[in-house]
């Protein structure tokens, strides 16, 4: 696995989107990220986790409250402040991305994963998993995590982020070999056969049960009884079943034979009358409808019709009272106009005669001169009410009211002729018998469907307890079965024990010899005593650690220093990797803080560039200085610096490490 990048949105300190591009090759294999404590690097470390493994980074098998209330402590708190008091929800506002690639079927992937939640109105986890581009089904993305925790299980990758704490712990010689033996199981694979004998000897523990034979047998017994009456019971439903079913077959052939009798002389069945009731009470309720609307036009427009010339002339009163209005206002303003003005800035000569001549021909062009007796002095809005009503009161509306009254006429034809029909129907005693003949016949076929739903139920129920004994009865034989195969059986898994043990004791030795050759070739390189030793030795039961000087005398673990026990532990686990030939990403956190410069410049330069294809360092200011910089930045692909701004509580991303370099546009 080699990470590509991964980003933080809304994260614990990291408010906003924020991107680490983590991309390396094998010459640039290390992404350099500074900052001091409490700037989100424990974040970092934790999201990587969380991205990949969900649940499983906190040691929960599915999604618990308990898991989402640590999830609701890891958003960022101000981002939440922001979506509260915007009263808006924002799709995947608080995500953790992670992109990276893996061999799968022998072909190198692009993958993301991406963990997105909602916070409101409860929290709620969504994982979207991306293969090339494309997001996989519900299906493809079980199987995919499935792999993964196979492949690259969460217990593989804790083993890949170090810190200088726990590389101080491993320099204690118990502590380095425990971690090697661990390291090897699962870098190599062994952990699958370690779990297989751990089931073997679970099967092996127990007991050969020969003291539950004769109680087993009994109930093979009992179970064998139960199910044979059970299934003697089931064939009695089963054939009163078909019984049944023939008896409803042949009532319904003679309620057919009736029913086409009644037919045949004109009578309605049960099914036509009730079709026709149905159509009688349909047309009785549009008939209502239509007779509501006749009703109201003769209240509410009739009236208008009736009055129409009277309305017509309201129409023409109003309009010629509107107009005499109009031109009395014209008058009054025609009268006021500043006549010697408006004709003086045209250039035209005037006087009192000429102005008044002006006025007067204004007045008679503009203003109705004949009188109007003023009788309604509507309103502009009611004289409105007036012009509508009379636009609404036409042919067309007399039109529709008189379609209507036709529609109700065809409608109560139709309706009489409907009552009719079943009145005529009813009233005939040779349809009566008839009727009543098809509706025994109907109640007959109804009762005998109750009575087989009942037998199908009680065949069902039979049939569950078949299926019951019956897994009781194949579990007790199965149980018997080992309990007599049980010292061959035995035997065998002991057989796959042994060979299991062999096996991982060859892998173990061919794998460990590799890890010494290694692990020598870097202490060697890394410490400062030259020619000081010649070969670690490992023993592959123990994985207890033996130096050896060139003499091949072994000596003495204690008289090395802190740091150069820190750098045999280094050295180790370089090895061991190296051995395994995985891809695997290693992030070290605060691993120089306790070496001298001269050990922390044989790291920087002899077993960082090799260490890994990918190795992401967390360092504060004062563990790598300009110097040691200087040495790494052969090897860098990507820095960054975290900083938190305290007022706002948050960390910004920069790049670059410390001002030790130009600063670069934060990102």
């Amino acid at each position: 696995m080699i990470l590509r990048k991964i980003i933080l949105n809304n994260i614990g300190p990291y408010e906003g989107k924020n991107i680490f591009d983590l991309h390396t090759d094998e010459r640039l294999n290390t992404i350099l990220i500074g900052g001091k404590n409490g700037s989100g690097k424990t974040t970092f470390l934790n999201s990587v986790r969380l991205a990949l493994y969900g649940p499983l980074a906190y040691k929960k098998k599915t999604v618990t409250p308990d898991y989402l209330k640590k999830i609701r402590s890891l958003i960022n708190a101000n981002a939440i402040k922001q979506q509260n008091d915007s009263l808006k929800e924002y799709e995947n506002e608080f995500y953790i991305q992670i992109d990276f690639s893996i061999i799968e079927n022998f072909k190198r992937i692009n993958v993301s994963i991406i963990r997105s939640w909602t916070v409101e109105p409860s929290i709620k986890e969504k994982v979207s998993v991306i293969k090339e581009g494309v997001e996989v089904s519900e299906v493809e993305k079980d199987q995919f995590f499935s792999h993964l925790r196979t492949t690259f299980p969460p217990s593989l990758l804790e083993l890949c982020f170090f810190d200088g704490e726990e590389i101080s712990h491993l320099t204690d010689e118990d502590n380095l070999s425990q971690y090697l033996k661990v390291l090897s199981s699962k870098i190599f694979n062994l952990d699958l056969f370690q779990n297989l004998e751990q089931d073997m000897y679970a099967y092996l523990d127990q007991s050969s049960k020969s003291n539950e034979q004769t109680s087993l047998e009994q109930d093979e017994k009992e179970y064998e009884e139960a199910l044979n009456q059970n299934i003697r019971s089931l064939e009695e439903v089963s054939s009163q079943i078909e019984n049944t079913e023939s008896e409803i077959e042949a009532s319904t052939q003679r309620y057919n034979e009736a029913k086409n009798d009644f037919s045949l002389h004109g009578g309605i069945a049960y099914e036509e009358r009730t079709k026709l009731q149905e159509q009688i009470n349909e047309i009785e309720g549009n008939r209502k409808h239509i007779n509501e609307k006749i009703k109201e036009f003769i209240a509410n427009e009739l009236p208008f019709f009736i009055a129409f010339p009277l309305l017509y002339k309201l129409v023409e009163q109003l309009k010629n009272e509107e107009e005499f209005h109009v031109s009395n206002i014209l008058k009054n303003k025609i009268d006021k106009l500043p006549v010697n003005n408006i004709m003086s800035e045209l250039g035209v000569d005037s006087s009192t005669s000429t102005e008044e001549k002006l006025k007067e021909s204004l007045v008679s062009h503009l203003t109705q001169t004949e009188e109007v007796n003023i009788i309604h002095n509507a309103s502009k809005t009611e004289a409105q009410q007036v012009y509508n009503l009379l636009s609404e009161t036409n042919i067309t509306r007399l039109n529709v009211i008189f379609s209507l009254i036709q529609e109700n006429q065809e409608l109560l034809s139709e309706v009489q002729s409907h009552k009719k029909k079943l009145k005529d129907n009813e009233e005939s005693p040779e349809f009566a018998n008839m009727i009543q003949s098809m509706e025994d016949y109907t109640r007959s076929i109804s009762e005998l469907e109750e009575r087989l739903n009942a037998l199908k139920n009680q065949e069902n129920e039979l049939k569950n307890e078949i299926e019951i004994f019956n897994k009781k009865y194949e579990k007790v034989k199965q149980q018997l079965y080992k309990i007599r195969k049980t010292k061959s059986s035995f035997e065998e898994s002991q057989k796959i024990i042994h060979i299991s043990q062999k096996f991982q004791q060859h892998q173990l030795r061919n794998k460990i010899k590799d890890i010494e050759y290694f692990s020598s070739k870097m202490f060697k390189e890394l410490i400062r005593k030259k020619e000081f030793i010649n070969h670690i030795l490992i023993d592959p039961k123990t994985f207890q650690l033996s130096i050896l000087d060139h003499t091949s005398e072994r000596i003495d673990k204690d008289i090395l220093s802190a740091g150069e026990k820190e750098l045999l532990a280094l050295s180790i686990i370089w090895g061991t990797i190296m051995s395994s030939k995985k891809e695997l990403p290693l992030i070290l956190d605060t691993l120089l803080g306790r070496l001298d410069n001269e050990h922390k410049h044989s790291i920087v330069t002899k077993l960082l560039p090799k260490f890994g294809v990918q190795n992401i360092v967390l360092s504060t200011d004062s563990e790598i200085d300009a110097k040691l910089y200087k040495d790494l930045q052969s090897t860098i692909a990507n820095v960054y610096t975290l900083n938190y701004d305290s007022y706002n509580r948050k960390t910004e991303i920069e790049q670059h490490f410390f001002n030790l370099e130009n600063e670069k546009v934060t990102k």
